[in-house]
């Protein structure tokens, strides 16, 4: 293939830069077989003036520059270690240090409010389209009746035109995980208690509450930083309507609700390759949740389906070295990869 026209090549190579918005932008690290992006140019580059000489405008002159949207792939044990890394900014690396020999990374959410950024190279079928500056606004991961779908939304400093990339992708060799390779439980004092059978689909979001104006500044059109707000880590989860659990832990009482609110609760989520593979997993630890809502919504003879939103609170983490941090989230991936830690 010479070039797209007339054909479909879509993928996005991603890879850490040295430095914020770095030039030339980095190659590739890994490619994902994307299902779709919305990463794009922003919309009302121009500054407008309106004046009074006329009905209409007549003069403009360029304004602020950041380009938003989002990666939207089937997630892997692998490559879904770089985009938790880039949104939650603290990365723990000890090799051999998972089963069968493989490495341990861990990963949770720092207290700085500049986060990681990196490059992203998106194949558009006739072009590549770089964009520099990349820093993560969310991720959600989707567990439901398919495929583990990952969404990342970005904001980014700036973007480029470049050729398309036409020889080999750097593609994982790991597959997407598929919903059967997800499980759930609760956990406490009294040990793990699987409650898989229970949830229908689950979405996981962290957010970093990002607003890319918030780096704009005088001197340039492009962002010198994008700062990261507020970091709220939720769930939703839609469950078999078959007992009063959650809806007695947003309670905090088993007939009503409780003048002392609601109950904490763990969440423990695994993304496991076995036994198909042996690629290792992910495990997401929430030591410290509680219910923001719980539904259930009977409609004529349908099946009633219990919807449950939470949030993650800061607690205390125990990583594997037994050293402890602070955070409301701590995933674990257990796989092949080596240190995803900058040389520098």
């Amino acid at each position: 293939m010479s070039n797209g026209v007339g054909g479909i090549r879509r993928y996005c190579g991603i890879a850490e830069e040295e430095t914020f918005g770095q030039t030339p932008a980095p190659s590739a690290v890994t490619h994902l077989d994307i299902a779709s992006s919305s990463l794009d140019p922003p919309s009302d580059t121009n500054i407008i003036y309106d004046g009074g000489a006329r009905r209409t405008a007549r003069l403009y002159r360029p304004g602020f520059y950041a380009p938003e949207g989002n990666i939207v792939y089937g997630l892997d044990i692998r490559t879904i270690g770089w985009f938790l890394r880039w949104a939650l900014g603290t990365y723990v690396y000890t090799a051999t240090g998972g089963g069968n020999g493989r490495n341990l990374h861990e990963i949770y959410g720092t207290e700085n409010v500049i986060l990681p950024s990196f490059c992203s190279r998106v194949g558009k079928d006739i072009f590549e389209h770089v964009f520099s500056g990349c820093t993560i606004n969310s991720i959600e991961i989707n567990v439901g009746d398919a495929l583990c779908i990952a969404t990342v939304n970005i904001v980014a400093q700036k973007d480029a035109k470049a050729a398309l990339e036409t020889g080999t992708l750097l593609f994982p060799v790991e597959y997407p995980l598929a919903f059967h390779e997800v499980t759930a439980f609760l956990t406490g004092e009294g040990g793990d208690t699987a409650i898989s059978a229970k949830v229908k689909e689950l979405t996981l979001t962290i957010n970093n509450n990002i607003a890319a104006d918030q780096g704009r500044h005088i001197g340039n059109r492009y962002p010198a930083r994008v700062p990261a707000g507020d970091r709220e880590t939720t769930l939703s989860l839609s469950m078999f309507y078959e007992d009063t659990d959650m809806l007695e832990k947003l309670w905090g009482a088993a007939t009503g609700p409780d003048d002392c609110g609601s109950n904490e609760y763990g969440l423990k989520l695994v993304f496991d390759t076995d036994p198909c593979a042996e690629h290792g997993k992910l495990t997401v630890l929430m030591p410290r949740v509680i219910n923001t809502n719980v539904q259930q919504q009977p409609s004529g003879r349908d099946e009633t389906v219990q919807e449950v939103s939470a949030r993650a609170l800061m607690d205390t983490l125990t990583l594997a070295d037994n050293s402890e941090a602070e955070g409301e989230i701590l995933c674990s991936l257990d796989n092949s990869q080596e240190d995803m830690a900058p040389a520098s």
